[in-house]
This record gives C-alpha cells, structure tokens and sequence, in this order.
C-alpha cells in the first residue's frame, strides 16, 4: 500500500510537471493526494522566520499570508511541536488559542486545519497545511497519505535545493515556488529606517498590517514602493515617501 500511494504520488508529480509553467505543483498534489479542500507549504528561514513556498488556491495563500502576518497559526505550532497539529472544528477552539488566527480563516471558509512538520532527519524545513471547509478529523488513510506527502516533499525542496551556495535558493527551488520576497525585503528597509534588527522589523512590520486590517505582504509592498515608511523622530507610520 506505502509503495502504491508512493507511485500515485509521483505519477501525479510527473503529469503537472508535462504543463509548462506551472508552480506550486507540491501543493496541488498534496491537496489531491490527501483529498482536502486546499494545501499550503511553508519554509522556515535562518532565523526560524516562516516564508510561503507554495498554495494550492488563493484560500490557501491568503491564510498563509494570514499566519505570518499575526504570528500564530497551524504551520508555527507544527514547527514548535515537532510533531502534527490537527484542529478539527476551529468554531470550537478555546478562546486562548490562536485569538487572531481562527476567526479569520472562519470568515475565509475554513473550519479544520491540520499541519505536518517537514524535515530531513533533524533539519526542520518548514510545515505542510491542510485546510478543509467541513469539520471534522482526517480519516485514517488522509492522515497517513498526508505523512507520506510530507516526507516527498522535504526530500524534494532538498533535492530542488541540492547544488545551490550556501544561504543562497537555487533556481530549481524557486521555479517550483511562488516565493513572496517583499516582506524581507521591506523589514531590511525597515530596520535602516528605525535603527532596529531584521527579528523586530518583522514583528514591526506584522503589528502594524494587523493594526490597519491589510496582509503582510501588502503592507510591506507599500514599504518598498516608498508609499510607507517608518519616522524614528516621532515614532509613528508615515504615508509618502522622504
């Protein structure tokens, strides 16, 4: 059975793959593999900071945007834990637990989120996410297809990566991606700007997309069009440029 869904796999990679120009092909097996409503992959930086690699829908993009924008989510507690992280009815969720998160991705349509850690040996690579838009647990054979999907897809992001320099992504990498740069980017302006580190221009950067209701990547694409920026004099967001 293993060796049989790992065909299905790989057949399914191979037949998205004949489409040329097609990205995020991880995410649109994963989704058809484990049978859920969509699927997101993040990957987990130097700094253990969380960067979207793929989606398999715009639901799916927009919750990933949504986690690293207010900071706690199914991807961040799959990577503390180590381990998965199944919510089967966010409508249920203690009121402690992911305040931000959960009413989100309800108004989105998402009721159950399940996340897999991805990782080579002792290497943390990052999370796969499922979304599903009913309540309840995955079955058996989900969970486990779900398993097998994340361990293909940490030995593909290392194979995808293999050859590259160090610190560096390789093209293959960033082919199979639809990686958003601009939030790294824009907290490297930031940290100029305000005389801070990377680590507090993110969390900058995060609070105050939460603040004004718009994505992280929005937010910082306002950073590096010169539309926003950050006065240390006064201690406040500023609009326009210099």
């Amino acid at each position: 059975m293993f060796s049989e869904r790992l065909i299905t796999i790989f057949d399914l990679m191979a037949s998205k793959e004949s489409h040329e120009g097609e990205r995020g092909i991880l995410c649109s097996v994963a989704a058809e593999i484990t049978a859920v409503s969509a699927t997101g992959i993040t990957l987990v930086t130097s700094m253990q900071l969380p960067l979207a690699f793929c989606a398999s829908d715009e639901v799916a993009k927009g919750l990933i945007d949504l986690e690293i924008t207010v900071g706690e989510g199914p991807c961040r507690d799959t990577l503390d834990r180590d381990d998965p992280v199944c919510e089967e009815d966010l409508a249920l969720l203690r009121n402690s637990q992911w305040m931000l998160y959960a009413p989100s991705a309800l108004a989105r349509g998402v009721r159950a989120v399940f996340a897999f850690p991805l990782r080579i040996g002792a290497i943390q690579l990052g999370a796969l996410c499922l979304y599903s838009t009913t309540p309840g647990p995955l079955s058996e054979s989900q969970f486990t297809d779900a398993l097998l999907m994340a361990s293909v897809i940490g030995r593909g992001i290392v194979a995808l990566q293999a050859g590259a320099a160090p610190a560096a992504l390789s093209q293959e990498l960033q082919r199979e991606a639809a990686f958003d740069f601009s939030v790294h980017q824009a907290a490297g302006m930031l940290a100029v700007q305000a005389s801070i580190d990377i680590s507090s221009a993110l969390v900058a950067l995060r609070m105050h997309a939460f603040s004004v209701s718009q994505s992280l990547s929005v937010v910082s694409g306002r950073v590096i069009d010169r539309q926003l920026r950050f006065d240390p004099d006064i201690n406040e967001w500023r609009e326009g440029g210099l």
